[in-house]
């Protein structure tokens, strides 16, 4: 269900990506009937699902796709993300994920999604209006030589270079979610014991 249009590729892994959009446009769908919970609209673990197809097709962009993932044993994993639902969406309708690259390192993404909804006939431009957004830390990892699991290590040199292509293309552009809410008697406990927590290495 993930697109390539807009940013993404086709092959991956050597083709250089087109001139860069602002925002990426990479992935549309619709909302089928087992998508919908007893409200009546998208229950929210398929935003989730939506979100994450927006994903694969960001790593189809970035030259790491299927193919490359088979050959070089690299992904993408989800270290940090948090999520906004903003509005609801019915059975049918037509969505379309904007992605911005908001930063990245040797190792690391920040990546923003938003959701918007298709016109009716699901041409043209989608609605301004955002349903949801979420915000991702993706870790690049990889094989071990001497682990079982996939350990986090820097992006190859190719995909490094996409990355950073697109995140000066998106640096004046990308949204920040705003803050949480907190409750006040969390506030003070978060003063007094804040401290930035460990990523993974």
């Amino acid at each position: 269900m993930s697109g390539t249009a807009n940013g993404g590729t086709e092959n991956g892994g050597t083709a250089e990506p087109p001139a860069i959009v602002t925002p990426l446009r990479l992935h549309r769908t619709s909302v089928i009937p087992e998508w919908v919970d007893y409200n009546g609209h998208l229950s929210e673990a398929y935003y989730v699902l939506i979100f994450g197809h927006a994903t694969d097709a960001l790593m189809d962009a970035l030259g790491m796709d299927a193919a490359y993932r088979k050959r070089t044993g690299r992904s993408l994993y989800t270290v940090d993300a948090r999520i906004r639902y903003l509005l609801e969406v019915h059975q049918g309708e037509g969505l379309e994920v904007r992605t911005w690259i908001a930063g990245a390192d040797a190792k690391r993404l920040l990546v923003v999604h938003r959701m918007h909804r298709l016109p009716a006939s699901g041409a043209g431009k989608s609605a301004s209006d955002p349903i949801a957004e979420t915000e991702l830390v993706l870790l690049s990892v990889g094989p071990s030589a001497d682990r079982p699991n996939p350990q986090a290590m820097p992006f190859e040199a190719l995909v490094r270079a996409r990355i950073r292509r697109i995140a000066a293309a998106h640096l004046d552009s990308a949204p920040a979610l705003p803050g949480r809410w907190t409750p006040p008697e969390r506030q003070a406990e978060r003063r007094a014991n804040h401290r930035e927590a460990p990523m993974p290495t």
